[in-house]
């Protein structure tokens, strides 16, 4: 039977009850009482949580994580919340309904970009996120395109900070190779860009880094 434990059930163990009002409170940021600089801007990262999400030491649950990006809003800082991937496979919590669990969290916690793991290619969830994924190594063959965008840009500040996205290549071979094929399952149709000395990643990532350099990026991740 696939669905192991009630979606009511897992959301109230993950918290998303407390992360949505976390995100929703309407505390005014522009009267927090901040005494640090105002272009300070701090990025909040998880990556590898593995569905991992009710652990209580360290404590980590989307909820924590939205209460916190919410208190360095509430002090009136810049911050930016982003995950590096392998997030939706794991546990129970993510096979039950294929992820989808998991991406309404991220979305209830205020997530502003990710990139995608070797898992996120378990589920077609990442659709459903109000984030965006990057991959600027991740193509299509017949169209010779990236699947995903490959830069994402955050004006803050006054600053102009661009992520860019980038799959590790082994993820072909670590996550499922009928992902990545048609649906007869007779040739690929998808690559994550590697190349045996690494040289197609290389060009991959330092044409996305360009570009966001061209487009006036000041810092670039």
């Amino acid at each position: 039977m696939k669905q192991l434990i009630s979606r009511r059930s897992f959301l109230k163990a993950a918290g998303v009850t407390t992360a949505v009002a976390a995100v929703s409170l309407g505390a005014p940021a522009a009267s927090a009482c901040y005494p640090g600089s105002f272009k300070d801007i701090t990025i909040l990262y998880t990556n590898d949580v593995h569905t991992y999400i009710d652990k209580k030491s360290p404590e980590l649950t989307y909820a924590a994580i939205a209460a916190l990006k919410k208190s360095y809003q509430d002090a009136g800082k810049n911050v930016l919340l982003v995950d590096a991937g392998d997030h939706i496979q794991g546990t129970a919590y993510g096979s039950m309904d294929e992820g989808a669990s998991i991406i309404q969290l991220m979305n209830a916690a205020g997530y502003d970009v990710a990139t995608p793991g070797n898992h996120e290619f378990d589920y077609e969830v990442m659709a459903e996120a109000d984030f965006p994924y990057l991959s600027s190594n991740w193509v299509n063959l017949p169209l010779g395109n990236r699947v995903l965008p490959d830069v994402k840009y955050f004006t803050i500040g006054g600053r102009v900070i661009a992520f860019v996205g980038i799959t590790t290549p082994e993820t072909f071979t670590k996550s499922t190779p009928a992902y990545f094929m048609n649906d007869a399952q007779t040739k690929y149709i998808y690559d994550i860009l590697g190349g045996e000395d690494g040289q197609k990643l290389y060009d991959a990532v330092q044409k996305a880094i360009d570009k966001a350099e061209f487009w006036g990026a000041d810092t670039i991740i």
